[in-house]
C-alpha cells in the first residue's frame, strides 16, 4: 500500500514538474486595439515562419470591437493581423518581446491604412512606410503626366517626366538605404533591408556589413546572410 502510494505521489510531483515547464513561456506581447464595426468574428495573429504562415495566437470578438491578444514570440519579427471573414484584409508590424502594439482599424476597410503605434521599431517603421508613400504618390502622378503628355505626343515632357521619375526612384532607394545605416543597431534595419534588397547581393553585402552585430544574429540578419551565401 505505502509502495502504490509513493508511485502516485511520484507520478503526480512528475505531472506538475512537466506543466510548470511548459508554463515557464511567458507572454512577452501584447497586441491590442479595436476593429470599428465588428461584432462577432475571430482576429487571428500570424508569423512568417519559413515559407509558410502559421497562427500563433487568436482572439475571438463578441459584441465589443476591443481586443486584447497577450501571447509569446521569440525574437523580432514582422507580424500579421488578419480577420478570416474579410480574405483580402492584413495588417502588418513589427513587434519585438516586451512590445505593446496598438491596432486601430474598420471592419469595412480592414487591412486598408489602420492606424499602428507602439514598439520603438514598429514607430521607426511608421517612420519609413510614411515617407515611402510620400515616393510613390509622386511616381504615381508622375505617371499620370507621362501618359498624358503622350496622348498628345509631347515627346520633350515624356522625356523630361522620365527623367524626373528615374531622379524619385534614385531618391526613394537611397532613402531606404539611409535608413537602414542609421537605425542599424533596430532589428527593423535588417527587416527593411532584407525585404528590399533580397535580390541585389551587392546592396545586401553593404547593409550585413553595416549591422549592428546583435541584428545580424536575429531573423532578418540570418536571412540576409543566408541569401549572400546562395
Amino acid at each position: 500500500m505505502k509502495r502504490l502510494l509513493a508511485i502516485s505521489l511520484i507520478a503526480l510531483f512528475s505531472i506538475h514538474a512537466c506543466t510548470n515547464k511548459k508554463n515557464t513561456i511567458s507572454n512577452n506581447l501584447t497586441v491590442e486595439g479595436k476593429v470599428k464595426g465588428l461584432r462577432l468574428g475571430t482576429l487571428v495573429l500570424k508569423k512568417l515562419d519559413k515559407d509558410s504562415i502559421v497562427s500563433i495566437d487568436s482572439v475571438k470578438i463578441d459584441g465589443n470591437e476591443d481586443f486584447l491578444i497577450e501571447t509569446h514570440i521569440d525574437e523580432p519579427q514582422e507580424l500579421l493581423l488578419e480577420l478570416p471573414q474579410v480574405p483580402d484584409g492584413k495588417i502588418l508590424f513589427f513587434a519585438a518581446p516586451g512590445d505593446t502594439i496598438k491596432v486601430y482599424t474598420f471592419l469595412e476597410t480592414f487591412g486598408v491604412n489602420p492606424v499602428v503605434m507602439g514598439g520603438e521599431n514598429q514607430e521607426k517603421l511608421n517612420e519609413y512606410n510614411e515617407m515611402m508613400k510620400k515616393f510613390n504618390d509622386k511616381e504615381l502622378d508622375l505617371f499620370q503626366a507621362r501618359f498624358n503628355a503622350s496622348k498628345s505626343k509631347n515627346q520633350k515632357l515624356m522625356d523630361s517626366l522620365e527623367q524626373a521619375t528615374r531622379r524619385i526612384q534614385k531618391k526613394k532607394q537611397l532613402y531606404k538605404l539611409n535608413f537602414i545605416f542609421t537605425n542599424k543597431d533596430l532589428p527593423v534595419a535588417g527587416y527593411v533591408g532584407y525585404t528590399n534588397f533580397c535580390n541585389n547581393k551587392k546592396a545586401l553585402d553593404t547593409i550585413y556589413k553595416v549591422l549592428n552585430d546583435s541584428v545580424k544574429k536575429l531573423k532578418y540578419g540570418r536571412e540576409i546572410k543566408k541569401q549572400l551565401k546562395k
